[in-house]
């Protein structure tokens, strides 16, 4: 059905990027680090960074629990903008290390006020997983992580259940999917490289919605 569709996923929802922590390897960390490191609960969300680290079509309470089995990272550290001196020691003590490896003069990180201060995003009903090695591809954020920049945030235009609902069944049906490769940049091997606008643009097959 190569119809024109008069609806694009634009008309449904707004598209952004995923968090871009600037220091993944600092801010993105796994139930163990946290732990030792003695982060209060207060300053960790629920993350995920990589399209693998998502194998299923639903986000769920299991995807975090395998993440943290597997000893991948699913806390995003989130520290607020206070003055060092005002967090709780454990978290001073972690900054002064950011510090001392230089984290405040990376390109991304150096446009913060403060360094640490991490970008914010309010979680996404659904995901879409780019660059993965599986295809392309909308998941369905049933437990409110946050993505990182794997992954670009969907948030549709109406907040209610049904309306959630009914988008997800356009989202993850197979045209709607094939269409991907009208606005995105292919990669081979069902990769696609789409940035947030252009997946706005995303044609609907009429048929479908």
């Amino acid at each position: 059905n190569e119809s024109v569709s008069e609806f694009t996923l634009g008309s449904f929802a707004r598209v952004m990027r995923g968090i871009a922590t600037g220091a993944n390897e600092f801010f993105f960390l796994t139930a163990q680090q946290a732990k030792e490191l003695s982060l209060p609960a207060s300053m960790l969300l629920r993350a995920v960074g990589r399209t693998r680290d998502v194998p299923e079509e639903v986000i769920t309470e299991q995807t975090l629990l395998n993440l943290e089995n597997a000893g991948r990272p699913s806390f995003l550290f989130a520290p607020d903008g206070r003055d060092i001196e005002d967090f709780p020691v454990a978290v001073q003590q972690y900054l002064v290390l950011g510090e001392a490896a230089g984290l405040p003069l990376r390109p991304l990180i150096a446009q913060r006020r403060p360094w640490y201060k991490m970008e914010t995003r309010k979680a996404p009903a659904f995901l879409f997983a780019y660059l993965g090695r599986r295809n392309a591809r909308f998941i369905r954020n049933e437990i409110g992580v946050l993505p990182l920049t794997g992954f670009l945030c969907v948030y549709p235009r109406q907040e209610d259940h049904g309306y959630i609902e009914r988008l997800w069944q356009v989202l993850k049906h197979p045209d709607t999917v094939k269409n991907l490769g009208k606005v995105g940049k292919s990669y081979g091997s069902g990769a696609i490289k789409v940035e947030p606008r252009a997946l706005e643009r995303l044609p609907l097959p009429d048929y479908v919605v």
